[in-house]
């Protein structure tokens, strides 16, 4: 009975045990549904591959080894087994290789000829072997492919299955502008404050060397920004040495230091499937005040004033261009307004000599009516060279052409009314002075017909053309009645001289022509005023 209980109890404690181990078994079996490719060995037609445990987690596989072309590292982490497999494109190829699996205390774990390996036929590869399994938890393990009668041709594959320890920085000083053009770095023990002057041209740091260096990044924060503001894995192993082994270093260019302050050199490592709680476990973090003190050399003066040069002519050129399309458009807008308004008054012109010609022939059939023959022979004889005349002319007169114009014309009109006129331009050179053709003779034209056409013999109309300084002023008097100039309808005559006027004005800015009518009981007295005329 009591054997019975014992057994009972025995087999109760017994079956977790074995479930137990059972699932250990289980979790550290291989999983030969995943392999992994563990990178270039430089020996053709031959590779290494390897199938781990259930546990493991691999971190990174198939990195190139620094500087070394036929090494390459795979890291991973909480491994407990490994399965390594050699791949062959040909099994003449694995002729005189042989293989060693080495762990990182020296000790040969597997080792043997490749031909006595069991290559069996592969869909993508050719040929692949097996290797039995081996133990790896907490290991560096290394696989070696060598050629035996020529050791120098192999490579390996190295395994690393232990956590990632942190480096520390073992050197940190200034890169100097070596005169010799050659660089030269600073052997300084304090480096917590550096001072980046002319003569630098950026930061050396070295770290310790060990089995991960190759995944470490060095990085570089401004502190006051949080702003990343360098980042390199591209280490260099010669430079500095720790008993005579050659330590892991950066260069740091000074362009990277925008602003004096603090900044904090971070050395971490880099994996693919490293969480960033993970990596900042196995990181070392480093502050120091870099102060940026530049000073000009004569050569910097140089190209700083050649820059300022360069920018200012660019400048002056783009805003010369501007200015010059800017007037040159202003002078295409000008000489489009102008050749407008001289259309215009072209156009005025042509109104006007219609007008005259009406009148006048309204006063030669007055005389026909009248039975006036001989004012009527004269009035067309006076009359047709006038028209000759006002149709021949351009669109400026002398004023002794003009005189002539205004002279035939009041002879004309004195036919009918009778009146004296006089003409005085004894205080210019007529000859030399021009003003716009027919612009007098619709206000004399206005001075005869509101002015003293009922006083007959006894109106008079007088011009006089006189200088005032710069300016010339014609002025037209007649001894007339007057008349209310507000409220006085004037002729087509009168609104197209205006007209004329305002446009000359617009066309010729320095040379105005402004007019002034004031008329009393005693006669009406109309004043041009032609501005800058005599310059």
């Amino acid at each position: 009975m009591k054997k019975n209980t014992f057994l009972l109890i025995a087999i109760f404690f017994w079956i977790p045990i074995v479930a137990q181990v059972s699932s250990k078994g289980e979790q550290y079996s291989i999983d030969k549904k995943v392999e992994y490719y563990l990178g270039s060995i430089d020996i053709a037609g031959i590779s290494i591959c390897a199938s781990f445990d259930s546990l493991s987690k691999i971190r990174s596989y198939a990195n190139r080894f620094p500087n070394i072309s036929n090494q390459a590292l795979t890291y991973i982490n909480n491994g407990n087994r490994v399965q390594f497999k050699i791949r062959t494109k040909l099994l003449s190829g694995i002729k005189n290789y042989r293989f060693a699996v080495v762990d990182d205390l020296k000790n040969t774990l597997l080792s043997g000829r490749l031909e006595d390996l069991t290559f069996n036929k592969h869909g993508l590869f050719g040929y692949i072997a097996e290797l039995p399994i081996t133990e790896i938890r907490n290991k560096t393990i290394s696989v070696t492919l060598y050629n035996e009668k020529d050791p120098s041709e192999q490579g390996s594959v190295i395994i690393y299955n232990t956590a990632i320890p942190k480096t520390d920085i073992i050197f940190l000083g200034r890169e100097l502008i070596d005169r010799s053009n050659r660089s030269a770095v600073e052997m300084k023990t304090d480096a917590s404050k550096i001072i980046l002057d002319n003569d630098v041209t950026g930061l050396k740091v070295a770290v310790r060397k060990n089995d991960y260096s190759s995944i470490y990044s060095l990085l570089v924060k401004e502190k006051e920004t949080g702003n990343i503001v360098f980042k390199s894995n591209s280490w260099n192993y010669s430079f500095y040495t720790v008993d005579g082994i050659e330590q892991p270093n950066i260069s740091i260019g000074r362009e990277n230091f925008k602003n004096s302050g603090e900044y904090e050199i971070i050395i971490r490592p880099q994996l693919e499937n490293m969480t960033e709680q993970e990596m900042e476990s196995s990181s070392f973090r480093q502050n120091v005040k870099i102060q940026i003190d530049r000073t000009f050399s004569m050569q910097d003066m140089i190209m700083w004033s050649l820059s300022l040069i360069i920018i200012f002519s660019i400048i002056s050129f783009l805003l010369i261009y501007v200015l010059r399309r800017r007037n040159r458009k202003k002078i295409r807008e000008e000489s489009l307004n102008k050749k407008i308004s001289e259309t215009k008054l072209i156009s005025i012109q042509a109104q006007l000599n219609p007008h005259f010609l009406f009148n006048s022939l309204a006063s030669i059939q007055s005389f026909i009516n009248n039975n006036d023959v001989d004012n009527a022979n004269r009035y067309l004889s006076k009359f047709a060279r006038l028209t000759r005349n006002v149709l021949d002319s351009e669109s400026v007169n002398t004023l002794t052409d003009e005189r002539n114009l205004l002279t035939d014309y009041l002879q004309m009109e004195q036919l009918r009314f009778g009146f004296e006129y006089a003409i005085d331009v004894s205080d210019l050179d007529p000859n030399n002075i021009e003003i716009p053709t027919m612009l007098l003779q619709p206000l004399v034209e206005n001075a005869i017909k509101h002015g003293i056409s009922e006083l007959k013999e006894r109106g008079k109309v007088s011009l006089y053309f006189e200088r005032k300084e710069s300016d010339m002023v014609i002025t037209i008097f007649d001894n007339g009645r007057g008349y209310d100039i507000a409220h006085t309808p004037f002729g087509l005559g009168i609104r197209l001289t205006n007209e004329r006027i305002q446009l000359w004005n617009e066309l010729h800015p320095e040379t105005n022509i402004f007019i002034d009518t004031e008329s009393k009981s005693t006669g009406t007295c109309v004043s041009l005023i032609f501005k800058n005329w005599l310059l």
